[in-house]
C-alpha cells in the first residue's frame, strides 16, 4: 500500500507459482485509471467500518501522527462486513491485469493461481503527512488497487501520487473521489506531502498467498505469524 515496505518477502510453504516483476520491469508499466469505481455509497460504507476500528490505529512515517493507517481486514472485518467492496475491488484489479493489452501476469502464471487480498488499509493523511520515499514498492504483491476517498478539488491539497518512470522522471497521477487507480505493487511509487485538509484513501494489495486477518500488511505467504501472532 501507500506505506508498505519495499523488501524481499520471506516466503513459506509451496512454491510460488506466480513470477513477480522485478522493480525494474514494474517500472515500464502504466497505472490504470478507473473513473468512479466507488460511490458515495460506497466510501461511506469504508468510513463506517473505519470508524468502528479506529482504537486500533497505526502511525506512520517518522511517528508522526500526520499519516493514519486502519487495518480494515484485521480479524476478516472488510470480507464479513463489506464482502461487496471487497469483491468488486477484487475484480477491478484483476480485470485490469487480465484485459487486452493489460500486464498479463496470470496468464502468464501455471494454472492454479488464486490472487487474494493481502491487505486493505485505510490512510487518513493531514498536512506534513508524506511518502517521501520515490523507490518505495510493495514488495511482494502482485496487483496494488487505490481508491480516492475525498475530493481532492475541495477536501486537501497536496499529496500527489507520484510514480517513478524507466526514464527516471517522476510521473503525477490525478485521481478524483472515487476513483481508483492500478497498478503493479513493484513499481515504485511515492507520495509528497498533503498542504492543507485530509486526505483519505483506501488501498488494497492483492498477492499469492493466504489471505490474512493479522492488525498489519503480513510479511509472510503462508503460515503463521512469527512471535504467535494471529494470521
Amino acid at each position: 500500500g501507500e506505506e508498505g515496505e519495499a523488501r524481499e518477502e520471506e516466503q513459506v510453504g509451496p512454491p510460488a507459482l506466480l513470477q513477480l516483476p522485478a522493480p525494474e520491469e514494474a517500472q515500464r508499466t502504466r497505472l490504470v485509471l478507473l473513473p468512479g469505481l466507488f460511490t458515495e455509497e460506497d466510501i461511506n460504507l469504508v468510513r463506517s467500518l473505519s470508524e468502528e476500528l479506529s482504537a486500533v490505529e497505526h502511525r506512520k512515517h517518522a511517528g508522526s501522527s500526520q499519516w493514519r493507517t486502519r487495518y480494515l481486514h484485521a480479524g476478516g472485518a472488510f470480507k464479513e462486513r463489506v464482502p461487496a467492496l471487497l469483491e468488486k475491488l477484487t475484480v477491478a484489479a484483476i480485470e485490469v491485469d487480465d484485459r487486452p493489452g493489460g500486464w498479463g501476469y496470470l496468464k502468464k502464471a501455471p494454472g492454479g493461481v488464486r490472487l487474494v487480498p493481502r491487505c486493505v488499509e485505510h490512510h487518513l493523511v493531514l498536512p506534513g503527512g508524506a511518502l517521501p520515499d520515490p523507490t518505495h514498492f510493495d514488495g511482494g504483491s502482485l496487483l496494488t488497487i487505490d481508491v480516492m476517498l475525498k475530493d481532492p478539488s475541495s477536501d486537501f491539497q497536496g499529496g500527489t501520487l507520484c510514480t517513478l518512470e524507466s526514464d527516471g522522471s517522476m510521473a503525477s497521477h490525478a485521481f478524483g473521489k472515487g476513483d481508483a487507480l492500478v497498478f503493479l505493487s513493484h513499481k515504485a511509487h511515492c507520495v509528497q506531502p498533503v498542504t492543507a485538509g485530509l486526505r483519505e484513501t483506501l488501498v488494497m494489495e492483492l498477492w499469492e498467498g493466504e489471505e490474512r486477518r493479522c492488525d498489519h500488511r503480513c510479511q509472510r505467504h503462508r503460515g503463521g505469524l512469527l512471535g504467535g501472532g494471529r494470521r
